[in-house]
């Protein structure tokens, strides 16, 4: 993650409630990660070193460790109290290297698979993401692959509207009108959804191969080779 706020903080909860409310928050969580860890069990090795780009509570680290237990993982997030509870969550991985720091200012050393789920959108600048994805691609000079779940919404003005109007109704499910309105407006300050255009061109020009795997209104996950 960028230099932002808490995690708590920005999505006002309770840090231990994160892994419960984050399924309130954004539709089909579940689905995305089931994807990430398929596109993972095609790719990983006997041995990976597996980083995971703003790591959280370590819940894609975990699917990579299930995967393969003899993974090497490297978690990088700047909030420290989900680096905390990742490393309890993992503290089953044969070598784990958690680092508190933003991506955008941490060295990415080579690697087999980068995974980066629901932390990109806290780029907030197209110069920095294209960056960002320039160095994932030189850290996969082993050839893996750079597995997304993200938010990205598709410039189409009308199927964006679309899709954020199915998202509201995800988040009033569970939260009052006045509640889900308070949310979005709050994580507007801090996060940014580049078009599902734009990331895929952004990864084409950095000299990944692209593919949308699974795409679902807003949300969609990308395997970049």
């Amino acid at each position: 993650m960028t230099d932002q706020k808490s995690v708590s903080s920005h999505l006002k909860i309770a840090i231990e409630d994160y892994d419960y409310r984050i399924r309130t928050f954004v539709p089909c969580y579940e689905e995305m990660l089931d994807e990430v860890e398929k596109l993972a069990g095609v790719s990983l090795g006997d041995h990976p070193t597996v980083l995971d780009l703003g790591i959280g509570t370590g819940a894609f680290s975990e699917r990579c460790l299930r995967l393969r237990p003899q993974s090497r993982l490297i978690g990088i997030d700047s909030d420290p109290e989900m680096v905390a509870i990742a490393l309890d969550r993992l503290k089953a991985a044969a070598e784990i290297d958690l680092r508190c720091v933003s991506f955008l200012d941490a060295e990415l050393p080579p690697v087999d698979l980068i995974g980066g789920v629901l932390s990109l959108h806290h780029v907030p600048e197209a110069e920095a993401k294209r960056g960002l994805y320039l160095r994932c691609r030189r850290a996969l000079s082993r050839g893996g692959p750079f597995l997304m779940a993200d938010c990205f919404p598709p410039r189409d003005p009308d199927l964006s509207a679309g899709g954020w109007a199915s998202w509201r109704r995800h988040l009033e499910q569970t939260y009052a009108p006045e509640e889900t309105s308070a949310y979005f407006e709050a994580w507007s300050w801090e996060d940014t959804h580049f078009s599902l255009e734009d990331e895929l061109l952004w990864l084409d020009q950095a000299g990944f191969q692209t593919e949308v795997t699974w795409r679902k209104d807003l949300f969609a996950v990308i395997c970049c080779t």
